[in-house]
């Protein structure tokens, strides 16, 4: 039996050292979820439970967190006009081992960029790949994004503009559900909506991006 015992605690362990940083990524995503509370807005956009917010006593030192570990920054929740979002992303990948190969930033606008440049270049050394909307459906792993404002395309961005990103959690027929920091003040999961094909439909933001682990991975 304790041989037996020690096999199965190997398995595992062994297990999680196999893990890809992608696969890691999706695992601290989800614990931040519920660290904040479980906070989610169903496909219609309305917000179905609430969670944690970033200037109260339990939550606001984890913001902190996202924004020194994230991207360098000496901010916390308290801070409360400063968007997290993208430090959150940062601090995800950078928790998850994806090393220097990921562009921390807390202006989502530069690993989109990034990872568009990348796939147009066939370039495997950054780990996402950027592909429109309309030609990639959305799988878990991936990382969503939208322009917070008009005027933004797969084609076209300038070097930094408002937009925010979220990580696909799960996928099922005509939806999935995403993760993303600074959603309500909150780690919150959002449920979006997807066409038979799997294409990302959901008209509440400006979506023009998917973001998927480089051929390489």
């Amino acid at each position: 039996m304790r041989k037996l015992i020690l096999a199965l605690n190997l398995l595992l362990l062994t297990s999680a050292w196999a893990q890809t940083p992608y696969e890691k990524a999706l695992d601290i995503a989800r614990e931040e979820w519920v660290r904040f509370g479980q906070q989610t807005i169903d496909a219609e956009g309305k917000l179905v439970k609430s969670g944690g917010r970033e200037n109260e006593e339990d939550y606001y030192l984890r913001v902190a967190d996202y924004w020194k570990e994230g991207v360098n920054r000496e901010l916390t929740g308290k801070d409360t006009h400063e968007p997290w979002s993208a430090a959150f992303i940062s601090w995800v990948m950078k928790k998850a081992g994806m090393g220097d190969r990921f562009s921390y930033s807390d202006w989502h606008a530069t690993y989109i960029r990034n990872s568009i440049l990348s796939r147009r270049a066939k370039d495997k050394s950054f780990p996402y790949w950027g592909y429109r909307i309309e030609e990639r459906a959305p799988q878990v792993g991936d990382l969503v994004g939208y322009a917070r404002k008009g005027g933004i395309s797969y084609d076209y961005q300038p070097v930094v503009y408002p937009s925010h990103t979220d990580l696909v959690v799960a996928v099922r027929p005509n939806e999935i559900d995403v993760i993303g920091g600074n959603v309500k003040d909150s780690v919150t999961k959002k449920t979006l909506r997807t066409d038979n094909s799997g294409l990302l439909v959901d008209k509440q933001y400006r979506w023009f991006v998917v973001m998927a682990p480089n051929p390489s991975n």
